[in-house]
C-alpha cells in the first residue's frame, strides 16, 4: 500500500532543482557535520567526471530558527579542487502543525572562484508529512549582487517525495528532482534548462548518543544542458 501511494503521487507530481533538498522543520540545540557531493557521469568532456563536495555545521539556536555554515569545493576540467564559496544560511519556521511545516530561508554566498559577484540566495521551504510518507519542496530564488555581478534573479525548484523505512523496516526510499529554470525576466527554453530527476535511499542510527545519518542517490538528466548521470551522497553527524 505504502508503494502504491507512493508511485502514484510521483508520477502525479513535477519532482524536479540543486542537490540538497532543506525540511523546514527545526529542532532545539540540533548540531550537525555533514559532507555531501556529487558525480558527474556525461558525454561532454568539460562535465563528465566533474564532482563537487560541501563541507557543513549546522546549529539550531531555537525551536524556529537555525543558522548554517557551508564550504564548497568543485573539481571541474579547469578548476580542480577550487574552493568556490562560502555560504552562510539562516533558516525561520514559520509554520509547524501536525502534518505540515514552512520555513524561510537567507543565505549569503562569498563567491571566491572566478570573477562572479557574491550571491543572495532565498527559498521558501514546505513539508508535508506523517509517520509514513512525506513531501518536501523547496522554491528558489538567487541573484548576484556587487561591483561583479551579472544576469538578474533566477529560479529553481527542487522536491522529494519518500516513504520512510520502505526497505528492510529501515532504510527510507524517495524520488527527487532539481530544476534549474534560469533567470526569471526570460527563462531558458527547455534545452537549456537543467532538469535531473531520480532516486535516493537514506537511514540513520545511533551510537553513543550520537545520531548519523546517510543517503545515497541517482540523477538521470532530461535535458542536453544537464549532466546525463550523477551520484549524490550525503553523511551527517547529530548532536543534541
Amino acid at each position: 500500500m505504502k508503494l502504491v501511494f507512493f508511485l502514484t503521487f510521483f508520477y502525479l507530481s513535477f519532482v524536479d532543482a540543486h542537490h540538497k533538498i532543506y525540511s523546514p522543520l527545526v529542532e532545539e540545540g540540533r548540531q550537525s557535520f555533514e559532507w555531501r557531493g556529487h558525480f558527474d557521469v556525461d558525454d561532454r568532456v568539460e562535465v563528465n567526471k566533474a564532482h563537487h563536495h560541501v563541507l557543513e555545521t549546522e546549529y539550531s539556536w531555537t525551536s524556529f530558527w537555525q543558522s548554517e555554515l557551508e564550504f564548497h569545493i568543485s573539481d571541474k576540467k579547469d578548476t580542480p579542487l577550487d574552493w568556490e564559496k562560502t555560504e552562510f544560511q539562516n533558516q525561520i519556521q514559520i509554520a509547524n502543525f501536525e502534518n505540515f511545516a514552512g520555513a524561510l530561508y537567507f543565505s549569503y554566498n562569498f563567491v571566491s572562484e572566478g570573477r562572479e559577484g557574491d550571491e543572495i540566495e532565498y527559498k521558501y521551504l514546505n513539508q508535508f508529512y506523517n509517520e509514513d510518507f512525506g513531501i518536501i519542496s523547496n522554491f528558489i530564488f538567487e541573484k548576484q549582487v556587487g561591483k561583479t555581478a551579472s544576469g538578474s534573479t533566477t529560479f529553481d525548484l527542487s522536491n522529494y517525495v519518500y516513504v520512510k523505512n520502505l526497505i528492510f523496516d529501515m532504510v527510507d526510499f524517495g524520488v527527487l528532482g532539481f530544476s534549474d529554470f534560469g533567470e526569471i525576466s526570460n527563462f531558458n527554453v527547455f534545452g537549456e534548462q537543467e532538469h535531473q530527476y531520480g532516486f535516493q535511499i537514506e537511514s540513520e542510527f545511533k551510537f553513543n548518543e550520537i545520531e548519523y545519518e546517510w543517503a545515497v542517490g541517482y540523477l538521470h538528466g532530461l535535458t542536453d544542458a544537464s549532466a546525463n548521470h550523477t551520484i549524490i551522497w550525503n553523511f551527517e553527524v547529530e548532536f543534541f
